[in-house]
């Protein structure tokens, strides 16, 4: 974890213990389809969520997720696993009168990576996107996703940062159960549907979200002066919007 000095924009906001126990989380109902020697890079991830909180209100950092991998599956005729990987900027800030700093917030760079490998080949990617939150003057959609564009040749260069496709997907954690459900699909679902502690509480926080990101987008359609769609892709979330 890397300090920062600069602050984007306002951006949304979310408990420390929150985060930290939906990493933890994920890392335990995913854990028969991760490779396990990438769970430490996921305890990891939330050790530096949670160390963050003794910083002073108002510190910035750059949090990194460091690539995890999954198992491989055949489902699509050959072997291939995925890997996940992120950069997410954040800021400390305090609730009220409070000293101690209680929220972090994503207020720069928000990106998570999620790459396909031929099973054995961990170097050369046979696919890539990204799970993204824009910044303020983004011009795309708050919420969006990216093919490639991370480097100068086509197809999808970098220099050409479109398409940004509408996502559902806002937290690390979140893109990281979508890139295991593609991959794994029906073995997936039917482990998901499973009743369990740990899979209890992912169902309750996922479904919250879920709710309060379907209510902003529906609510985002009557905003603005433009198409629909263009007020959609304008308009931008309050730091409260699931909270």
């Amino acid at each position: 974890m890397n300090h920062r000095v600069t602050v984007n924009f306002q951006g949304l906001r979310f408990p420390f213990a929150e985060l930290v126990k939906k990493t933890l989380t994920l890392r335990k109902i995913a854990a028969l389809f991760l490779c396990r020697n990438t769970n430490y890079f996921l305890d990891k991830f939330a050790k530096d969520i949670d160390s963050f909180k003794a910083w002073s209100a108002g510190s910035t950092a750059r949090l990194q997720l460091r690539r995890i991998m999954t198992k491989p599956t055949n489902l699509y005729g050959s072997e291939i696993n995925a890997a996940f990987s992120g950069v997410w900027d954040v800021t400390s800030v305090p609730i009220k009168k409070q000293s101690t700093p209680t929220k972090i917030m994503f207020s720069g760079i928000a990106s998570t990576k999620i790459e396909l490998y031929c099973a054995g080949n961990a170097t050369n990617p046979i696919a890539m996107w990204r799970l993204e939150l824009g910044a303020h003057d983004s011009p795309g959609c708050c919420f969006h996703a990216q093919i490639l564009g991370n480097c100068d040749k086509p197809p999808f260069p970098k220099s050409i940062p479109i398409p940004r496709l509408p996502s559902l997907f806002v937290t690390p954690m979140a893109a990281i159960e979508y890139g295991i459900g593609e991959l794994f699909q029906e073995e997936w679902r039917k482990h998901a549907a499973r009743k369990s502690g740990d899979l209890d509480y992912w169902h309750g926080i996922q479904q919250y979200r879920l709710k309060c990101l379907f209510d902003w987008y529906k609510n985002s359609l009557t905003e603005g002066k433009s198409s629909p769609w263009m007020n959609l892709k304008e308009i931008k979330p309050k730091s409260a919007l699931f909270h």
